[in-house]
This record gives C-alpha cells, sequence and structure tokens, in this order.
C-alpha cells in the first residue's frame, strides 16, 4: 500500500533544514521502506523549502509513520507539522 508523508518546516528553526540535510539525504538513499517519490516542498515563488513529501510503499500506516518518524529532519526538529496518509494513484500520465 501507499502512504504519503507530507511535512512542514518548523518555523522556529530555519536553519535546521541545512544542518540536517546530509543525515536526511543519507537516510532517504537507504531506505527500509521503497521510497516511489520525495522531495520538498517549496514556498509560493519556487525557491525555498518549506518542507517535505514523500511517497512510500509500506505494509501499514504504522510503518509508514516509524519510518518517517526516524527520518532525521523529524528527529531533529525540522519538521514542525507532519502527517502520513494512505494514498492512492489514480493518474500517471509520465
Amino acid at each position: 500500500m501507499h502512504f504519503v508523508v507530507y511535512a512542514l518546516d518548523n518555523r522556529d528553526t530555519p536553519d535546521a533544514r541545512d544542518t540536517h540535510y546530509p543525515a536526511h539525504k543519507a537516510y532517504m538513499a537507504a531506505p527500509t521502506l521503497t521510497i516511489l517519490m520525495a522531495g520538498p516542498l517549496l514556498d509560493a515563488q519556487g525557491a525555498k523549502p518549506i518542507g517535505s513529501m514523500i511517497v512510500v510503499e509500506a505494509k501499514s500506516l504504522e510503518e509508514a509513520t516509524a519510518f518517517a518518524c526516524e527520518d532525521p529532519f523529524c528527529r531533529n526538529g525540522v519538521w514542525g507539522e507532519m502527517t502520513v496518509r494512505p494514498y492512492f494513484k489514480a493518474t500517471d500520465n509520465r
């Protein structure tokens, strides 16, 4: 089953993303789940990262949530808000 991790950065720690990016990148490079797609959410101008979106394949919501909670961005307070929800891909026009 697919799940989407939708996380917005903590506004109180604006430099945390840069500080913890190397650890986040390493975590994403050796995942315990299949990552279908991932990348930063951007501000309205499309210039500055303000969060993250990750789509994973997992056996359960609990497994997907545990994966997200172990991400260095989550563990180190980069994300101020995080939601994990089941996701169904209805269209793919690639």
